[in-house]
């Protein structure tokens, strides 16, 4: 049985998606997500247009405006990244036998045992599911098929955007041979750096030496490991990942914050956002983790597990709330403002059904959240917020 993998890359999801939520930025060229300019976050995605001037994701927010001053930033909303990941991999789940999403914007297709019905390529198969995510979701993908999950996804990558590229059994190692190291996965911007310190760029550089020699510059092991993405071999299982490890939310302050009750305010911004998300996957936190960086980049992170496990807001506000104080009374102490704020539920498990005698407390906050829940999926998450969020800040605060 011959192995043959697709990999599934939508092409600039996050900027797509925030096109397809707001028509007034559907004819907007150069457009970064992410935040607001005068943020101090990180680009999440960028246009093919932003890109021409070096942006990038992952790049700090004030770098992408200096390298594309007339670009439009926005910040997008999770929820609707999540839903029209879903609607993607229910379009792949009626092409292939096994779909395995390994983020919001990709995934991976196994078409293994394939050969009676497509006996020599797939890329007429490819063609059809990028026409299908397209019709039925408005979104564009690249698509990359070969003998391996590593060439699938490099092939993907040779696609964009809009394209199919097919790889087939035994064109691996020519198929890499003509890219940069840092083009194989697990090479990031360190190692490749330090491969290049030992004279070493290229995929065709590595094919050419020996493992004896190349042993000798790298040590065994990571020579064996290298020799073998350069020959183009990886991986060829796919496994579905089970439910995730946390869920969470974070944000970066344009400027250091040392007011608590606009600490107070977007902490239940960030765990209303993080509840709902719970909720809309049938699962409860049974721990916090509360992450705070100072404006000198000193992170304290504090947890604590919860008595019982919940996705109500209330419930893991007050907890949250509970972190936050001492954390924040260590920046105090230090003098120093704080520049990101995040919350993240962990210790997941599936939500069960109410107990049939619930206490009239836990019965009132489940009515409440179901109708909260039920107007923000109808109307988008700010259409019902906290009077706490919409008020400024008094001197109580």
């Amino acid at each position: 049985m011959s192995i043959r993998i697709l990999h599934v890359d939508l092409d600039a999801f996050f900027v797509e998606v925030c096109r397809r939520q707001q028509p007034a930025l559907r004819d907007v060229e150069l457009l970064v997500v992410g935040g607001r300019r005068e943020s101090r976050g990180v680009v999440q995605s960028a246009s093919y247009g932003a890109r021409r001037f070096g942006v990038r994701s992952g790049m700090p927010i004030g770098q992408a405006v200096r390298l594309c001053p007339d670009a439009t930033f926005v910040r997008g909303e999770f929820a609707h990244y999540r839903h029209a990941s879903a609607a993607v991999r229910g379009v792949l789940e009626q092409h292939a036998p096994q779909v395995v999403m390994t983020g919001l914007d990709e995934g991976y297709l196994d078409f293994s045992g394939t050969e009676l019905l497509h006996p020599v390529s797939l890329l007429r198969v490819a063609t059809t599911i990028r026409g299908a995510v397209h019709t039925a979701t408005g979104l564009d993908c690249s698509i990359g098929i070969g003998p391996n999950r590593m060439i699938a996804k490099i092939a993907s990558d040779y696609a964009k955007p809009r394209g199919v590229c097919e790889v087939r059994e035994g064109w691996e190692g020519g198929f890499v041979a003509g890219l940069p190291l840092s083009a194989l996965p697990g090479i990031g911007p360190k190692t490749a750096t330090k491969l290049r310190d030992l004279g070493l760029e290229d995929v065709a550089q590595v094919q050419q030496m020996s493992l004896d020699a190349l042993g000798r510059l790298l040590g065994r092991d990571e020579a064996a490991g290298l020799a073998r993405r350069a020959a183009g071999k990886s991986g060829t299982v796919l496994r579905p990942h089970g439910p995730p490890k946390s869920v969470s939310r974070e944000t970066t302050f344009s400027r250091d914050v040392a007011h608590p009750g606009e600490l107070d305010r977007t902490l239940l911004m960030l765990t209303a956002r993080m509840a709902g998300q719970l909720r809309d996957e049938g699962l409860v936190a049974g721990a916090l983790v509360l992450k705070l960086r100072h404006g000198d980049f000193v992170t304290v992170t504090r947890r604590k597990a919860l008595t019982t496990p919940t996705a109500f807001d209330a419930e893991l506000l007050g907890v949250a709330r509970a972190l936050l104080a001492p954390a924040f009374s260590d920046a105090r102490a230090r003098r120093q403002g704080v520049r990101l704020l995040g919350i993240a539920a962990t210790n997941l498990s599936p939500a069960e059904a109410p107990e049939l005698f619930e206490s009239a407390d836990r019965e009132k906050q489940r009515g409440v959240v179901r109708a909260v829940d039920a107007v923000r999926a109808r109307f988008g998450f700010d259409a019902l917020q906290s009077g706490r969020l919409v008020r400024p800040p008094g001197p109580e605060d």
